[in-house]
C-alpha cells in the first residue's frame, strides 16, 4: 500500500547513490576481513577458522561496533521515541552490542533481559549496560529465542517485547516471531523499527534489485537478509488489538532498504 503522505522529492542523483549504497555498506564491511584475521592471530582464537559461522561472527562484531554508533544515531529520532515506551519486563531481542540500551526509560522497566547469541558482542554490551545505568535491571541471556523457554522468564509474562534491526537476521524468522507472541502477556506491546523487503509500490526493479543484493549481503552483514516481509509476518504472527506499523515518511521511493516501525499490542 503507497504511503498516505508525500514521499520527499529525489534526483537522478539520489536515486543512483540509493542504489549503490548498499554496495558501498558491503565493501565498508568487507574492510574490516584483515583487522579481524589479525586479531584472531593475535589473541590464539585459531579455532574460530575453523568455522564459517564463528568467523563471521567475529568479523561482524568488529565491524559493527564500528558502524553501529553511527546506525543508532541515523535512526535514533525514530527508534529511540519507540524503546522509551517499553515498560515492566521486556525482552531486548538482539541487542548486539548495546547501542540502543540508553533509549530506555529507567523508570518504566523493571527487568529487561538482552537475548544476544554472539558471544563476540558480549564485552561491549556490559560496557552499554554499565554507561546506561542499567546494571541490576539489564540481563544478558547467552541463547537466541529457540534457546529461550523459561529459564529466565516465563510465557505470557512479558510486558513488551523490543526488535530493534535484528529479525532481519534470526534464524526461521516466522517461527520464532510465533514464539516471541506467546512471550506477552494480554495488552503487551511488541515494539519493532526494522527493514523490510521493498514494498510493491516501488516497482519490479527495485524488487529485483534488492533480491540481486540479497544474494551476497548476509555473508557481509552477519547473516542479515534484507528481502524479508517482517511486517506482513509480525501482523501474522497472532490476534492484535491493535497494528499501528509504517514506513518512515522521510524515506524515498528508490530507498533500496525501506523500514516499517511502530507498535502492536497483544
Amino acid at each position: 500500500m503507497p504511503p498516505s503522505q508525500p514521499l520527499p522529492a529525489v534526483t537522478l542523483l539520489d536515486i543512483f547513490w540509493s542504489l549503490i549504497d548498499p554496495l558501498l555498506f558491503m565493501a565498508f564491511s568487507a574492510s574490516y576481513l584483515p583487522v579481524t584475521i589479525l586479531s584472531l592471530i593475535r589473541t590464539q582464537q585459531f579455532r574460530t577458522f575453523t568455522s564459517p559461522s564463528l568467523f563471521k561472527d567475529a568479523w561482524f562484531a568488529r565491524f559493527w561496533a564500528s558502524v553501529g554508533p553511527q546506525t543508532r544515531e541515523n535512526a535514533l529520532p525514530r527508534a529511540g521515541p519507540l524503546i522509551a515506551q517499553a515498560r515492566g519486563v521486556v525482552l531486548d531481542i538482539g541487542p548486539g552490542s548495546g547501542e540502543w540500551l540508553k533509549c530506555f526509560d529507567k523508570a518504566k522497566v523493571r527487568k529487561v533481559y538482552g537475548v544476544e547469541p554472539n558471544p563476540d558482542q558480549h564485552p561491549l554490551l556490559r560496557e552499554r549496560i554499565s554507561e546506561a545505568g542499567l546494571e541490576g535491571i539489564y540481563e544478558i541471556v547467552p541463547v537466541g529465542v529457540e534457546g529461550l523457554g523459561e529459564k529466565w522468564v516465563r510465557r505470557g509474562e512479558v510486558d513488551a517485547v523490543v526488535t530493534i534491526q535484528c529479525l532481519c537476521s534470526v534464524p526461521e524468522p516466522r517461527r520464532m516471531m510465533g514464539e516471541l507472541y506467546e512471550y506477552l502477556n494480554e495488552g503487551g506491546t511488541w515494539i519493532v523499527y526494522e527493514h523490510v523487503v521493498v514494498f510493491p509500490w516501488q516497482g519490479w526493479f527495485l524488487k529485483w534489485w534488492q533480491a540481486t543484493i540479497d544474494i551476497i549481503w548476509p555473508h557481509f552483514l552477519g547473516g542479515c537478509s534484507i528481502t524479508r516481509d517482517s511486517g506482513k509476518w509480525l501482523k501474522e504472527a497472532g490476534s492484535w488489538q491493535k497494528v499501528d506499523l509504517k514506513q518512515p515518511a522521510d524515506e524515498s521511493f528508490c530507498h533500496v532498504i525501506p523500514h516499517i516501525m511502530g507498535v502492536l499490542t497483544k
